[in-house]
C-alpha cells in the first residue's frame, strides 16, 4: 500500500519507544516533479490524510486496532523524496490544523531516517 491507495490506512502501530502514541504511517514513494506534478501529488496526499483523519475521528481506529486506546494519534508521512516548498507549506498548515484537534502530523524523509538508524 502507498499514497496512491488513498482510501487505505497503510500501517498502524504503537512503537515501544513511543508508548504514549499510536503512529499511522503513510508511505510516499512518489517524486515531486514539476509544478503540475506537485499539485497532483499534494492532492493525493490530502486525500490520504483525510482518510486517516476519518479513521481516527470516527473511532474506527479503536475497533481496528485496540492498542490505540488512550494514545495520541500521529500521522507520519514517510517520504522517499524531499518536500518541495509547496509541500512544506502544505505540511506546516495541516500540522497546525490537526494539532487543534489532538492529532499529530509529521513528515520524515526516508534518507534522514536511514541515517538515524545507523
Amino acid at each position: 500500500m502507498s499514497i496512491v491507495d488513498t482510501k487505505v490506512v497503510d500501517i498502524i502501530a504503537v512503537p515501544e519507544w513511543e508508548p504514549d502514541n499510536v503512529i499511522l504511517v503513510i508511505t510516499d514513494h512518489l517524486e515531486w516533479g514539476d509544478k503540475a506534478q506537485q499539485g497532483e501529488h499534494l492532492l493525493l496526499l490530502q486525500e490520504k490524510i483525510n482518510t486517516y483523519i476519518a479513521f481516527i475521528e470516527s473511532g474506527e481506529i479503536l475497533e481496528s486496532y485496540p492498542p490505540s486506546k488512550d494514545k495520541t494519534p500521529i500521522i507520519r508521512i514517510n517520504g522517499l523524496y524531499e518536500l518541495p516548498e509547496q509541500g512544506e507549506f502544505f505540511i506546516d498548515r495541516i500540522t497546525e490544523v490537526l494539532k487543534g484537534v489532538g492529532i499529530g502530523l509529521e513528515f520524515i524523509l526516508k534518507a534522514d531516517e536511514e541515517i538515524r538508524n545507523m
